[in-house]
């Protein structure tokens, strides 16, 4: 007997992804009013800006307005219907049937059907698209099968209880089934290959500079939680790349950006105060900026040594001095708006440079050289942190800088090296590095497989740069993927943090905010159960 999700198609639930303040957001500016464009600084772009390839949070943004999913996350973390308008789950979560929209159209003017369900995830799960994300969201994948022109059945080899959210992501949205065919070697490059079904087309792809959308007026099948049907209200949304912090913000503050992603938290304070402007922030769920140590290689090897840096480093004052309170420490390899989050780990023991010092001496640490930095057998505690310079957000490299200080005082040598992005990922592949940094957004705790479990190796592509290979985990997260008692599968990934936290895998650092600020003509802007920008229902007065 299979457990029924089907509801009703016209149910609208307004959003409460966000909150704001300023007197912008929260003046009466009358019904919504179509046209206009609409101006967006982000603080970076991507190099293939593919969702099924990409794993990017930029691209999972920006392509939302794109691609559409079979079903959209509510901010509540439950499923309201999209291009799917009833599913079935089998009891064992290995399959699920969809019946899809009769009515909704590629760009192309070619059907979303079942034959397009199949062909996309086919496409994903292809060793020839070198899928870097979407393809481990599939998770077991067994098949798609058409059941009829507009019913489909996704199976899996084992349980897949995260898959109803994975599907709700722009990462297993849909391309016209032509564009996949024809033009499969240029889907990074966006533009005219982007052939989706969504509000927006993607007109123009300007390396370094932007993207340019415009309306799809032919749109009549948004999620069944937008706030009204029909086209989007935007005629034209342009986004600008802006990665300097100064220029996002002066530009937003100059009228010639209407709406900015990250926003420095030195600015937060202001712009709340000015009534010009309003912001829209949720706390992230996923898992936060975090430490990742490379337990392949020394010195990580030794767990003292993944225990010494943690009790070393003071993170309360480092977030606390760098972010100015807007972005809170973090404790547990998920953030607190993820469900199955485990308070738990905020009494665990921190900062103690007693215990630091202990540890490296039980190492053999115990000479120092003419800097001061611990050796043992004539070679320093030294370690690197790789990172790509041209992804830097929300002042993560002062971040580093702070915490090599620190780490310093106790004798540990932490080199910062900042490289291309090619280079980086290069370095993850020969596993040349013992130290890596950063956060994943996703709301739904199995973000953990992506990160901590043996099979997503960062040698073999995946983001497990810690290379965790524990059979422990393994089963916490297997379970946690069966489980469909909500209370029962959470209580497996909160075991899964807790063993993550035991064996120092990883040092949680801070919690990301998204973080956006607005102009007062802009309204109805919100953010998804992601915590990432919604321009469907946002309007514009005219400037």
């Amino acid at each position: 007997m299979a457990r029924s999700a089907a509801v009703l198609a016209a149910l609208v639930v307004a959003c409460t992804a966000c909150s704001t303040g300023g007197s912008g957001s929260v003046r009466d500016a009358g019904p919504p009013r179509p046209g206009g464009t609409l101006t967006y600084g982000v603080h970076r772009e991507a190099t293939c800006i593919d969702p099924h390839v990409s794993a990017g949070d930029i691209v999972g943004e920006l392509q939302r307005n794109v691609f559409d999913s079979l079903v959209a996350q509510k901010t509540d973390g439950t499923f309201a219907p999209w291009l799917a308008t009833a599913w079935q789950i089998s009891d064992d979560s290995r399959e699920y049937t969809f019946t899809l929209r009769r009515d909704v159209r590629f760009f192309d003017g070619r059907p979303f059907d079942a034959a397009a369900v199949q062909a996309n995830f086919e496409h994903i799960v292809s060793p020839k698209t070198k899928s870097q994300y979407a393809a481990s969201l599939l998770g077991p994948y067994a098949g798609t099968d058409v059941l009829d022109e507009y019913t489909v059945r996704v199976r899996f080899k084992s349980p897949n209880v995260p898959f109803l959210q994975a599907a709700s992501t722009a990462y297993l949205g849909f391309y016209s089934p032509a564009v996949l065919a024809e033009h499969p070697d240029d889907l990074c490059a966006g533009g005219r290959f982007a052939v989706g079904s969504g509000p927006f087309r993607e007109v123009e792809v300007r390396r370094g500079q932007g993207i340019d959308f415009v309306r799809n007026d032919e749109y009549r099948w948004p999620p069944a939680n937008a706030r009204h049907t029909g086209p989007a209200y935007l005629e034209r949304l342009t986004v600008r790349v802006l990665t300097e912090d100064a220029v996002r913000t002066g530009s937003l503050r100059g009228g010639q950006v209407d709406v900015i992603s990250d926003t420095p938290p030195t600015e937060i304070a202001d712009l709340r105060r000015d009534g010009d402007f309003q912001l829209v922030n949720r706390n992230s769920p996923g898992v936060p900026y975090t430490y990742f140590f490379n337990v392949s290689k020394e010195p990580f090897s030794d767990i003292r040594a993944r225990r010494a840096v943690g009790a070393a480093v003071d993170l309360d004052g480092i977030v606390k001095s760098v972010y100015f309170g807007e972005y809170p420490r973090a404790y547990a390899p998920l953030s607190p708006t993820t469900p199955g989050y485990d308070r738990a780990a905020e009494g665990r023991a921190g900062y103690d440079v007693a215990t630091a010092n202990r540890l490296l001496d039980e190492l053999g640490y115990t000479g120092r050289d003419a800097q001061g930095y611990r050796t043992r057998d004539g070679r320093r505690f030294s370690i690197g942190l790789p990172y790509a310079s041209n992804l830097i957000r929300e002042s993560r490299d002062v971040v580093a800088q702070a915490v090599q200080q620190e780490l310093k005082k106790v004798g540990i040598e932490l080199r910062l090296e900042p490289v291309d992005y090619g280079t980086y990922t290069n370095l993850l592949k020969r596993n040349d590095y013992e130290m890596t940094g950063g956060s994943w957004g996703r709301s739904d705790p199995d973000v953990l497989a992506t990160l901590y479990q043996s099979d997503r190796d960062a040698r073999k592509g995946g983001s497990n740069t810690g290379q965790v290979h524990d059979a422990g985990v393994d089963a916490l997260l297997a379970q946690g993927r069966a489980g469909t008692d909500p209370a029962r599968r959470y209580g497996f990934y909160q075991q899964a943090q807790q063993l993550i936290l035991d064996q120092a895998y990883g040092l949680p650092v801070y919690v990301y905010n998204s973080n956006y600020a607005a102009a007062s003509r802009v309204h109805d802007f919100a953010l998804d159960a992601n915590g990432w920008s919604k321009f469907y229902d946002t309007w514009v007065e005219s400037k």
